[in-house]
C-alpha cells in the first residue's frame, strides 16, 4: 500500500497542532511534521503511519474524542481512505476551500441541468408527442453512455474522467449521489417573486438574502468542530449586523492598544467603542462543581482578556481620542465562546442560566455562546 504524504497532508498535521492536545500529541506531532518535512518531495512511509498511530493511542488514552478524530483523519489520508476535498473542507486548509468545491458542485449540477434540457428539447422537438417515460428513458440512456469517458493520452489502456482528477472525481461523484439533498418547492431558499413590491420592498429582501447567505456561512464555521478563532473571525466579519443595529457598519481600527490587536472593534455613531473577543466554539464552558455549575477556566480567561482590553483603553483614553477620534472612556465588551452543541452532558438551557448568573455580576461586559448568538440572528432574519 502506497503511503500518501503531500503538502495536504502537512498543512493538516499543522492545523492539527494548532488545534491543540496534550504535550505528548503535540510532541508526537511535531515528529510527523519533522518526518513529512516542509517542501516537495514529502516523506510518508511507514515511519509516518507509526507515528500516528502512536498519536492515535495517546488520544484514546487521553479520552480526547476531537484530537482523535483528526489523527484518524490524518491517518485515513495517509493511507488513501479520506478524499483530498473532504479534507481540505473539513479543516479549511486554504481559505477559499469550501466555496471552492461548493462551486464546483453548482457548476457540475447547472452543466448537467443544461445538458439535460438540451436534451428534452431534442426529444420533444423529434417527437412531438412524447411522453415522461420517453424522456426519461433518454436521459437514462445519456446517464450510461460512455461518452464522458475518455482515454488516459499518457498511459495506453487506461481512461479518465474528462477534466477532473481521480481524488476530484471520486468526492464529485460521492456528492452528486450521496450528500446532495435537494429542497422541497415550499423551501425558503426558492426565489421570491417581486411581484408588486416597491423598491423598499425589494431593497429589504435584497438585504435579507445577503444576510441568510453570509449568516449560513458562519453556521457552517461555527458547526464544524475543527474551525479556529482566526476562521470564526473572518466568517463573524461578514456578519457584524448580529450584535445589533446600534452600531455602524464595518470594524474600527484593531490596533488601539500598543501590543494588543482587537479582534472585531465596534463603533457606535456617537463615536463610542464595544469590543467583542472571539474564542472557540468547540470548548467547554461550564462545568460541574461540587452541587452545582460554574463558568470554566476558558470562560474565565477570556474575560480577564476583555478586562484588560478595557482597562488599557480607559489608562489610554485621551491620546486614542486625539489620534483616532474615538471615545473609550464607555467602551464595553462582548466575549463570544463556546456552543452548547459541544457539551452534550448539558442542556442549552443549563449553560444560559449559567451564563446569566454569571453575567449578572459584570459590569460593562457580556458572555454569550455562539449558539445564543446565532439563534437571535435566525430570529430577526425570520
Amino acid at each position: 500500500m502506497r503511503i500518501r504524504s503531500d503538502s495536504t497532508l502537512r498543512r493538516l498535521l499543522v492545523r492539527i497542532k494548532e488545534l491543540g492536545g496534550s504535550e505528548a500529541l503535540q510532541q508526537l506531532i511535531d515528529d510527523a511534521l519533522r518526518h513529512v518535512g516542509e517542501r516537495r518531495p514529502y516523506r510518508g512511509g511507514r515511519d509516518l503511519l507509526t507515528l500516528l498511530r502512536y498519536a492515535e493511542k495517546v488520544c484514546r488514552d487521553d479520552g480526547d474524542e476531537d484530537a482523535l478524530e483528526r489523527i484518524e483523519d490524518a491517518l485515513g489520508y495517509a493511507m488513501n481512505t479520506m478524499l483530498r476535498p473532504d479534507v481540505e473542507i473539513k479543516y479549511q486548509l486554504f481559505a477559499d476551500s469550501r466555496d471552492k468545491y461548493l462551486q464546483q458542485v453548482r457548476g457540475t449540477v447547472a452543466l448537467a441541468t443544461s445538458v439535460a434540457l438540451l436534451h428534452v428539447d431534442d426529444v420533444m422537438c423529434n417527437n412531438a408527442d412524447a411522453t415522461a417515460s420517453d424522456v426519461r428513458e433518454h436521459l437514462e440512456r445519456l446517464r450510461d453512455s460512455p461518452g464522458f469517458i475518455v482515454e488516459d493520452e499518457h498511459h495506453p489502456g487506461r481512461y479518465r474522467e474528462a477534466g477532473l482528477d481521480a481524488q476530484k472525481y471520486a468526492w464529485l461523484r460521492e456528492v452528486l449521489e450521496d450528500r446532495l439533498r435537494t429542497l422541497p418547492a415550499h423551501s425558503d431558499d426558492m426565489p421570491v417573486v417581486p411581484g408588486q413590491m416597491d423598491l423598499d420592498d425589494l431593497a429589504r429582501v435584497a438585504q435579507a438574502r445577503v444576510r441568510a447567505a453570509s449568516l449560513h456561512d458562519l453556521f457552517c464555521v461555527v458547526n464544524n468542530r475543527h474551525s479556529t478563532e482566526n476562521e470564526l473571525q473572518q466568517a463573524m466579519q461578514k456578519n457584524l449586523w448580529v450584535f445589533g443595529g446600534q452600531y455602524l457598519p464595518g470594524l474600527g481600527k484593531r490596533r488601539l492598544l500598543n501590543g494588543a490587536e482587537l479582534d472585531l472593534p465596534l463603533l457606535r455613531p456617537d463615536g463610542s467603542l464595544h469590543v467583542v473577543e472571539l474564542k472557540r466554539a468547540n470548548v467547554r464552558i461550564v462545568t460541574h462543581q461540587r452541587n452545582g455549575l460554574v463558568t470554566t477556566n476558558v470562560v474565565h480567561r477570556a474575560v480577564g482578556q476583555a478586562m484588560n482590553y478595557l482597562v488599557g483603553l480607559d489608562e489610554d483614553r485621551a491620546g486614542i481620542l486625539a489620534e483616532h477620534g474615538i471615545d473609550t472612556r464607555r467602551a464595553s465588551a462582548t466575549v463570544v465562546v463556546g456552543h452548547p452543541q459541544y457539551q452534550a452532558d448539558l442542556s442549552a438551557g443549563a449553560i444560559e442560566e449559567v451564563l446569566r448568573v454569571y453575567n449578572s455580576h459584570l459590569a460593562r461586559l457580556e458572555v454569550v455562546t455562539y449558539g445564543q448568538l446565532l439563534e437571535r440572528a435566525a430570529r430577526t432574519l425570520g
